[in-house]
């Protein structure tokens, strides 16, 4: 399968994917594999009680029987691969694991990077120096007009923006994005090639015809769970230099990040409107730059903080490891 000119899939990635088709064997027990140092290969290929009992062992929910025709299984999910393969190349998702030169190396500044991640559209800007933008999913008009004043000023800018594809304000920023001619990324809470939320197929393909990028750690066609959208909210955090989180509640998905950026010190540049004369943002403490802005007012000193954070390669020196 040729993708952006990338390698076939290899026999590793074929294993990985073929685990993950097994019936009993999901998110959990692929992470625990490669937690464990084991190649997907040398667990997949094991003879057939073995493989049975080491599923087991990290988690999998298999049938409890000695009889399994595990050549007929695996001569089923091969067949199953390649009609996901041929989903893949129309597409244009690979997968990404660690090891790969296309794997951003800013998600190794958490304590669980992905071990793997799909990968639709283009691969090599999840390594450009980025600004995530996130928010409500049921955003008030005061936080559409924030949402609406961020994506005019993108283009200033110029770097690619993240958010998580969600309705409200992570749309709002996905489509001002496009309108800015810079690159986006949509970090999804579900698999990748789950229609979440539902009909998103036309905004996605904008994405990835534009030069951005859709990614997930979860395996294709899982669902949503309000664990998995926790989970997501970290690489968001990690992919960027800056968060900007536009409208978020205490209790929230957007919060979530703004703690995952404080912790992995990124700089958060909090936004309020000079009408908001009682309500309070408060930035959660940590090593990276942090300042709420009023905008109007303070839109210079907002768009300088914003360009010396993306200019700020001391975090990202450190992720040059595997």
């Amino acid at each position: 399968m040729q993708v952006d000119n990338q390698p076939d899939l290899t026999s590793e990635k074929i294993a990985f994917l073929s685990l993950a088709m097994m019936k009993g064997v999901g998110f959990h027990t692929l992470w625990q594999i490669a937690e464990s140092k084991l190649s997907f290969q040398s667990v997949f290929y094991s003879q057939g009680e073995e493989l049975s009992e080491l599923l087991k062992s990290k988690g999998a929910r298999l049938p409890s029987t000695s009889n399994a025709d595990w050549d007929g299984i695996r001569k089923a999910l091969a067949e199953s691969v390649d009609q996901l393969r041929a989903v893949f190349e129309a597409s244009k998702i690979r997968i990404a694991f660690r090891s790969d030169k296309c794997y951003p190396r800013t998600l190794l500044h958490l304590d669980d990077p992905p071990h793997w991640l799909f990968v639709q559209g283009n691969a090599e800007i999840l390594s450009a120096p980025s600004i995530a933008i996130v928010g409500t999913r049921d955003p008030s008009p005061d936080g559409l007009w924030l949402a609406e004043y961020v994506g005019l000023t993108l283009k200033h800018w110029g770097h690619p923006t993240v958010s998580g594809l969600a309705l409200g304000i992570d749309q709002a920023i996905h489509n001002a994005s496009l309108t800015a001619k810079v690159p986006t990324i949509a970090v999804l809470g579900t698999g990748i090639t789950a229609d979440y939320p539902k009909n998103i197929g036309p905004l996605r393909k904008k994405i990835v015809e534009s030069g951005g990028a859709v990614i997930t750690e979860y395996l294709p066609g899982e669902s949503y769970s309000a664990m998995n959208f926790v989970r997501r909210n970290r690489l968001q955090a990690a992919l960027a230099r800056a968060l900007i989180p536009v409208e978020w509640k205490e209790r929230s998905g957007t919060a979530h990040t703004v703690r995952y950026a404080a912790g992995l010190g990124r700089a958060i540049a909090g936004l309020r409107l000079p009408t908001w004369d009682h309500r309070q943002i408060s930035l959660p403490g940590g090593q990276g730059p942090r300042q709420v802005f009023t905008v109007p007012g303070q839109d210079e000193a907002f768009r300088a903080f914003v360009e010396r954070s993306l200019r700020d390669d001391h975090l990202y020196r450190q992720a040059s490891f595997l």
